[in-house]
């Protein structure tokens, strides 16, 4: 049974078949990896996306993208390129297998490794649903690869980290546009200074 998030998408398993609607259908691939959906950190993550401006043309990096599903919901919302990239190449795998079933391989670039690797400074949207220790971990990271102006999503942050994530960030150059506080999780929305 397919799964509508926010205003626009909804989101299918390898599975279904999509039905032709005015949401942006999202499928995901066989296989094991975070981001299905129907978890309150990656819905809240495709509810924020749909409410930052300037995502139609933007150059965006997915940071544990897991099976995709926020590189994937961000190229159908106009982003021109994607870099989906993960540590584990299970993930990767999915995320492969996603990109291809949502015909988006000329938008988003599977890549397996961790940020430190990305050698790009100019992303537009960096977005990543990760716990709040390792977001926390990543602040510097994260900074200098977003360019001014840019957008930072972050969720997976459990209450007792979403305080000292929002002061490292405020610290480093960033403007708390949205705090979103769920059941258990926090989700985050910055733009750079």
């Amino acid at each position: 049974m397919s799964l509508k998030i926010g205003k626009h998408f909804e989101v299918y398993r390898f599975t279904e078949t999509v039905d032709a609607s005015e949401r942006i259908p999202i499928i995901l691939g066989v296989g094991r990896a975070f981001g299905s959906g129907d978890h309150e950190t990656t819905s809240s993550c495709l509810e924020e996306l749909e409410n930052i401006p300037l995502i139609r043309g933007a150059k965006v990096l997915d940071v544990g993208c897991g099976t995709g599903i926020l590189s994937i919901a961000a190229a159908k919302m106009g982003a021109r390129q994607v870099i989906a990239l993960d540590p584990d190449h299970k993930a990767i795998k999915v995320t492969m297998a996603s990109i291809r079933l949502n015909r988006l391989e000329n938008k988003i670039i599977p890549r397996k490794g961790e940020l430190k690797g990305v050698e790009d400074s100019d992303f537009d949207v960096i977005m990543s649903n990760l716990y709040g220790h390792l977001l926390l971990e990543l602040v510097r990271d994260l900074s200098i690869r977003l360019r001014a102006g840019g957008y930072l999503l972050l969720s997976g942050i459990l209450y007792e980290y979403a305080y000292d994530l929002k002061r490292a960030l405020s610290q480093t150059g960033f403007d708390l546009l949205k705090a979103r506080y769920l059941e258990e999780y926090t989700t985050l929305l910055f733009k750079k200074k």
